[in-house]
């Protein structure tokens, strides 16, 4: 089944979704990856630059389908001597020595097109040039490749290569079942010591995370198929979790895992920066039936301009040159935002990383007024005259949006009146505002909700889908505060609760912060307020 699996992605999988998956595998085999184009046009030629486990800088031009004569002689071929002969100039290629040159398809390579290749090869040997060369990889080396992979470190159970299955065959519009795909790397990543009690080597983890990489691009290779741009992220985001999570767990150094993790930070990058090239494109956001589509809109909103005012503080933090990106930005925020909507406490996330930017490109009063108005709101849904129909962070909008529309066959059974996972951190980011007597009139209702937070045991737990051990905190407001006992306590950023490893990656942590709702506390939500502080205007 595995092998069916593989064969199908190679006949399906698109030059846009083709790249990701085949620098894991490139990972995988000792290559260390030192350029991606993925968003941009490929420079020179080269797709992919690489040093291998030898030492040899080496390029990869990559191309879907097979490769005929006529698309080699229209279309590769003019390519082919930017590759070969032209020399890669990058900061991390420090050696003199020439690069290997690597043409991989997914298809298959014509015959004719093989006899001028080797043509070509021969010329530049005669010429004295040998370190000239063009190399191929084609359909049956790589799924060759990923089946000595698969068979080595992917599930072996049957129930996990029919989740596999399952996510490859999703229709790839949907949103991305997140729990199947954190089944596959619970299943893939080792966490746990071998049978023997012995932790996992160094060799074996580098592996694994490759491994999880391939895995990861073949499952979602549907909603990449789709262009499904937000399914790409909030996956990649996991896999980038489930990666620190097997750091934090052996207390692996930073080269085991430096590769792949920039591969996947890169990758969410460009996805962003597609998602916002999609965005600019469209007439508008909506999907399907626009009357049915109605309240869904306003979701799909809440989360876009989460994402974007992500992808602007990205932008700001790499203090990126302004452009018309950032104008499309300022604007699509400013003019979206009264369409935001807090259909749950899963969006709360969201709706902070739009304030955070928002603060960035309004300089007025607005920003905090919207945090005061958001704090009003969560007092208002699950407070003693309020629905109770707020639900926490471990709702996503398909568990709780038939109850918000009361189409659902069965009542819902959880209560959330009386208490909130996000009101405590939002008081803190208020206070730090300083707006004292607004806070005033604010207090009787915040004291009516008591805070929830979960803290799983150990910071491996932190980063896994499900945490297996932890506590729930439960905390009531003082019914009299002390303002400035207050502002103490909302002046503190340490961050104690956030694993070292993601703590050099706050914008990372945001991101995570999006998929992962449930990981939210007030010490997050501070370390993260500071954070975001730093970040210059764009």
């Amino acid at each position: 089944m595995l092998e069916r699996v593989i064969e199908n992605w190679l006949d399906k999988t698109t030059e846009r979704a083709f790249q990701q998956p085949f620098c894991y595998m490139l990972s995988a085999e000792g290559h260390t990856i030192i350029h991606s184009t993925r968003h941009s046009a490929s420079e020179l030629g080269k797709d992919i630059i690489t040093i291998d486990r030898d030492g040899i800088p080496c390029a990869f031009q990559l191309k879907t389908g097979n490769i005929t004569l006529k698309k080699w002689q229209n279309e590769v071929s003019r390519q082919i001597d930017s590759l070969v002969v032209g020399k890669i100039v990058h900061s991390s290629i420090e050696t003199s020595q020439h690069h290997k040159s690597y043409l991989v398809t997914n298809g298959n390579i014509a015959e004719e097109v093989s006899f001028d290749i080797k043509g070509r090869n021969e010329t530049w040997t005669n010429q004295n040039q040998s370190y000239l060369r063009l190399r191929t990889i084609d359909r049956g080396e790589l799924f060759e490749k990923a089946k000595k992979l698969g068979t080595k470190l992917w599930p072996s159970e049957l129930t996990d290569i029919k989740t596999l299955l399952e996510m490859f065959l999703e229709c790839g519009k949907e949103i991305l079942p997140k729990q199947k795909l954190a089944s596959l790397f619970e299943s893939t990543i080792p966490l746990k010591p071998f049978k023997n009690g012995k932790a996992p080597s160094q060799k074996r983890c580098t592996r694994s995370i490759a491994s999880a990489g391939l895995l990861c691009a073949i499952a979602i290779s549907s909603f990449s198929n789709q262009n499904n741009h937000v399914a790409e992220i909030e996956a990649w985001i996991m896999y980038i979790a489930y990666m620190l999570a097997l750091a934090e767990r052996w207390n692996l150094p930073e080269n085991v895992y430096k590769s792949e993790f920039e591969i996947a930070t890169q990758f969410l990058y460009d996805s962003l920066a597609n998602l916002c090239d999609e965005i600019k494109d469209r007439t508008d956001l909506i999907e399907g039936n626009p009357l049915a589509d109605s309240y869904v809109y306003r979701v799909r909103l809440t989360w876009l301009l989460g994402l974007m005012s992500i992808y602007a503080l990205w932008r700001c933090k790499d203090e990126v040159p302004k452009d018309e990106i950032d104008d499309f930005l300022c604007e699509f925020c400013k003019e979206k935002r009264i369409q935001l909507k807090l259909w749950g406490e899963a969006a709360i996330p969201q709706i902070l990383a739009f304030f955070w930017y928002f603060r960035k490109i309004d300089a007025t009063r607005k920003p905090d007024d919207f945090l005061r108005d958001l704090i009003s709101l969560i007092c208002r849904y699950n407070g003693p005259q309020g629905g109770g129909l707020l639900a926490s962070p471990y709702y996503e909008v398909e568990d709780i949006l038939p109850y918000i529309l009361r189409i659902n066959e069965e009542p819902l059974t959880d209560s959330f009146k009386g208490e909130s996972y996000a009101l405590e951190g939002l008081v803190h980011l208020y206070t730090r505002r300083n707006w004292k007597q607004t806070m005033k009139g604010l207090w009787p209702g915040i004291t009516r909700l008591a805070s929830v937070s979960f803290k799983p045991e150990n910071f491996c737990d932190f980063f896994r889908w499900r945490s297996e051990e932890g506590k729930n905190k439960y905390t009531h407001p003082k019914h009299t505060q002390n303002w400035e006992e207050l502002k103490i306590i909302s002046s503190e950023s340490e961050g104690a609760c956030i694993p070292p490893s993601i703590k050099d990656h706050p914008i990372l942590l945001l991101l995570f912060f999006c998929v992962y709702p449930h990981r939210m506390n007030a010490e997050i939500i501070r370390w993260l307020d500071t954070q975001m502080k730093d970040i210059p205007r764009p």
